[in-house]
């Protein structure tokens, strides 16, 4: 939580955490034509920023993550901001609503969050996870700030350092192995490292494995204003409807 609560943020224009929470769902509104009618799922939804925002805005959102830590620190935000207890532990790979008339209009998976299973056979229940959750016609966006030209070319941020707002230095150190297609890196604060291995995709692997898990068609955008996606964008942001 410290180290995403950087003065600078990932992308190459500098965003606080505040800033790019704003930007991001403003993004999602913008980008899935959001109404309050809407039933979104936010999975995973870390310490709640996403759905936090989305509930502020008068959106029916639940929050769902398997860190109950991250879990507790959303629910307490919630409380404080006098807004309903929509948080609930679960995993991307099973969760699902008690009975079908739960199912979500909206799903939404934000900053880099798929993928973190060991193997494809688990990263790709969880995608089928997303679908199963949506009602007909319903959409699933996916949100990462890999996109594989930019790290093939070395534009990708391989090696940096951030200023955390407590006034400590977050160090990212990426490495992407092609043949696994997988970035292996860690996060470094005051000597405590938090290594991650994380599946990355292509436009056409991740468009693919979407028609694969039985979506109808996926769109690409390469920013939260809609621009179109390109080798050259920071962000892919994918849409698939069921």
């Amino acid at each position: 939580m410290e180290g995403d609560d950087s003065q600078e943020g990932y992308l190459e224009l500098d965003q606080n955490l505040e800033e790019r929470t704003s930007v991001e769902v403003a993004g999602l509104e913008n980008l899935l034509k959001l109404v309050k009618e809407d039933r979104i799922i936010d999975l995973p939804c870390g310490y709640g920023r996403h759905s936090l925002k989305l509930l502020e805005k008068g959106y029916d959102v639940l929050g769902v993550d398997i860190n109950e830590v991250h879990l507790s620190k959303a629910i307490n935000a919630s409380s404080e901001a006098g807004l309903s207890d929509r948080f609930k532990v679960g995993s991307m790979l099973d969760y699902q609503p008690e009975d079908d008339s739960e199912k979500f209009t909206k799903a939404i998976n934000m900053f880099y969050s798929f993928g973190f299973f060991e193997s494809d056979e688990d990263n790709f229940k969880s995608l089928k996870n997303f679908y199963d959750l949506l009602e007909k016609g319903g959409e699933f966006l996916m949100h990462t700030d890999v996109n594989i030209p930019r790290v093939i070319e070395g534009k990708y941020k391989f090696d940096e350092e951030r200023n955390t707002t407590r006034g400590n230095i977050l160090r990212v150190i990426d490495r992407y192995d092609p043949e696994k297609k997988r970035i292996d890196g860690a996060w470094i604060i005051n000597n405590v490292v938090k290594k991650y291995s994380v599946r990355v995709f292509s436009q056409k692997e991740w468009s693919d494995w979407c028609l694969k898990a039985g979506f109808g068609s996926v769109d690409f955008y390469g920013d939260w204003d809609g621009a179109s996606y390109s080798e050259d964008s920071e962000d892919m942001i994918a849409i698939a409807k069921k």
